[in-house]
């Protein structure tokens, strides 16, 4: 049985967290996590299990666009820092010819995230997401943000730009937190951006799902007792707290976070892909195609598997070098950024009926002989362009 299998995990977290026993803020976020771990009620067959797989091995459950790997803060918990590769702003041609590949096979979820950077310096943003949202097949569009450049972006503008969810990335809402945390002055800016946002949202009749995801070294409790966040109590919003933090493959460490922070357990790789080989792929800002968006830093490691100017999405995700990767896991031949990594997840989701969705919704939007056809009109002139 696996029902233990993350008990060290477990353990750790309430041992990290023992000063927050008495809240209920603490309690609510457990409650969650432990429902989920205790999730019984929605275990599918090993026989569902194995069709889940095999269907997501035909076609990505999602997309991720990286479209820039720039970004406007310095955070002591990000890998930013370290970045290597060059720093640009997708090209127009690499995210049409991603936008159309993916359409052609069906759409579903659409996510313009980063491993590191800020989507809102893209300022092309409002027109990406339009051009997504213009789409039958694309069904959610998600970003994560700093919340900087909101005023920049234009905050009406996004609300009703077609965007589905916006999470943004913040600490405590307190001054001297966030300059520690975030190194940059924008505190103030941030604040009347967040207020702003969640005032026009609910203006608006809240067609966005808004999720402020807390990243500090206080309590849950002290978080949401801070005065700068009362005046944001009145307009819906959900929140999440990151409770502990990722090593980024060793290049952050606990030295270099405050008093209060604490890393992530990193438990054993299990001899199970990890989940984001049966998620989605990540286009990268200059078109390289990877099975990462989590912890690929520099698009430089053995998950790169293609380059949208050349291959083709759904070629790439069927290829022998992807399969290949997934049965390395299985025979523990884990690769190198894998070792380190305290983000691994199995596959978990996949014996769950949210697993079965999946393959449902697959099932229904894409044809098994879709890549063996030749390209659209839309692709060929997109690709021209890229050559």
């Amino acid at each position: 049985m696996k029902l233990f299998k993350n008990r060290k995990r477990i353990m750790e977290y309430f041992w990290k967290r023992r000063n927050e026993l008495t809240t209920m803020a603490f309690w609510k976020k457990a409650c969650i996590s432990t429902i989920k771990e205790l999730d019984f009620l929605n275990k599918v067959s090993e026989k569902d299990f194995y069709l889940n797989l095999k269907t997501i091995e035909k076609r990505p459950w999602n997309l991720n666009i990286e479209l820039t790997n720039i970004c406007n803060a310095n955070c002591i918990f990000c890998a930013y820092q370290f970045q290597t590769r060059e720093k640009m702003v997708m090209a127009d041609e690499i995210y049409l010819k991603a936008l159309h590949e993916y359409c052609d096979m069906g759409g579903g979820e659409l996510m313009l995230e980063v491993t590191v950077g800020e989507p809102t310096l893209d300022k092309n943003l409002i027109k990406r997401i339009k051009e997504a949202r213009s789409k039958k097949e694309i069904t959610t569009i998600e970003t994560i943000t700093n919340g900087i450049f909101l005023d920049k972006v234009g905050i009406e503008e996004f609300l009703n730009s077609g965007i589905t969810r916006i999470l943004i990335s913040v600490s405590a809402l307190d001054e001297v937190i966030y300059n520690k945390l975030y190194r940059n002055k924008n505190y103030k800016r941030l604040k009347l951006n967040i207020f702003n946002l969640l005032k026009l949202n609910k203006e608006f009749g809240e067609p966005v799902d808004i999720t402020l995801v807390f990243k500090s070294n206080l309590t849950m409790k002290k978080t949401l007792e801070l005065p700068d966040y009362q005046p944001l109590k009145k307009f819906p919003h959900k929140v999440l707290f990151t409770i502990d933090f990722d090593n980024w493959a060793g290049l952050i460490k606990q030295e270099d976070l405050l008093d209060g922070m604490y890393m992530r357990y990193r438990g054993a790789l299990e001899k199970e892909p990890c989940f984001w080989l049966y998620h989605g792929p990540i286009i990268y800002a200059d078109g390289k195609i990877g099975l990462c968006g989590c912890r690929d830093l520099n698009a430089n490691s053995e998950l790169i598997v293609g380059n949208i100017k050349t291959d083709r999405i759904i070629d790439i995700w069927q290829s022998k070098k992807v399969k290949e990767l997934r049965e390395r896991y299985k025979k523990g031949e884990f690769p190198n950024i894998c070792q380190k990594c305290t983000n691994y997840c199995n596959l978990e989701l996949y014996r769950r009926k949210t697993g079965n969705e999946r393959r449902y919704f697959i099932q229904k939007v894409f044809k098994d002989n879709l890549y063996r056809s030749p390209l659209s009109e839309t692709i060929k002139n997109d690709t021209k362009r890229l050559k």
